[in-house]
């Protein structure tokens, strides 16, 4: 597995829009907390750019990617923000130059499309934190700020165990899993399935997190992972605590958990700090984890840099 070099000072952070427009002062504040962190910015052409309710075309966006993927001074890209098309992307990346220079690549929400791309592609790690708008405000919580940076600047003792222990619902129980760890916004996710940019599921641990969407809409989305065959290739399944989703009366999350996997024996764990959520966890798509089911725990088992 190729690895990229872990953010020293100094290093470049590369900053571009792979979906919704981003406001510049947003982009200048983004600018402004890695700079006052010690570190070089360098913002791709097309940040700012709007084309009806994306950053640019496919095309323009694609080749902010592509510039800042062959520079290399540039170690660790992070996207602006999330919103709606970086699935546009994936035929136009450059993923032999990313396997080439193994470098950071930085998001979630409509992003995490991107970086399971990238990894299924190249098996080159990425990172699943907080977008560069939460950097550039003060949405950053001290919590996500803490377990941002040490997956990407420090040589982790492994296993790493994830601050999340006391929070695990064990919505199934069972032999501890491990496998690489693939996942993110599960309506984005979803676009995935059935292509050849699809991550490679079997034997995987897969994270799943919502944000604003009905319960019923949940249980839709989670039956097409069934039915694809998803369900049926990994080992088990982490699923985020839900952002301002309408439950339903009847069914709670766990419950619809329950009965959509009805026919697998993988653990199942819910309600852990991992994406929309303000507090959240940073995890490295890609490398190895164990889900412990005895004493719950979520543990990484591989480092996403050297």
């Amino acid at each position: 597995m190729p690895i990229p070099k872990r953010l020293r000072p100094g290093d470049t952070i590369g900053i571009l829009s792979t979906s919704s427009p981003t406001e510049p002062k947003a982009v200048d504040r983004i600018k402004v907390y890695f700079e006052q962190k010690g570190f070089s910015t360098r913002v791709a052409p097309n940040t700012l750019a709007c084309y009806g309710f994306l950053a640019g075309t496919p095309q323009t966006r694609a080749d902010d990617f592509n510039l800042m993927l062959h520079d290399p001074e540039v170690r660790m890209i992070v996207t602006a923000m999330g919103g709606t098309g970086a699935a546009h992307l994936l035929p136009l990346i450059d993923y032999e130059a990313l396997s080439n220079d193994p470098k950071m690549v930085v998001g979630l929400s409509d992003p995490s499309v991107v970086l399971n791309a990238i990894t299924g592609v190249t098996d080159v790690p990425t990172i699943h934190g907080p977008n560069g708008v939460e950097f550039g405000y003060d949405e950053l919580t001290p919590y996500a700020e803490e377990n941002f940076w040490p997956i990407v600047s420090q040589n982790l003792e492994l296993p790493h165990i994830f601050p999340v222990s006391n929070e695990i619902k064990v919505v199934r129980g069972g032999a501890p899993a491990e496998g690489r760890l693939y996942g993110g916004h599960i309506s984005t996710i979803q676009s995935l399935i059935g292509t050849r940019w699809a991550p490679k599921w079997k034997d995987s641990i897969l994270f799943l997190e919502e944000v604003d969407i009905k319960f019923q809409g949940l249980d839709r989305v989670l039956t097409h992972f069934k039915l694809a065959g998803v369900f049926a290739s990994i080992k088990g399944l982490i699923f985020g605590q839900p952002v301002e989703c309408e439950p339903v009366e009847a069914e709670t999350l766990e419950d619809i958990l329950l009965r959509v996997c009805a026919d697998y024996d993988f653990p199942i764990f819910s309600n852990i700090r991992i994406g929309h959520t303000d507090d959240k966890i940073t995890v490295p798509i890609g490398c190895r984890v164990r889900q412990n089911t005895t004493e719950p725990s979520f543990e990484l088992l591989e480092s996403p840099t050297c």
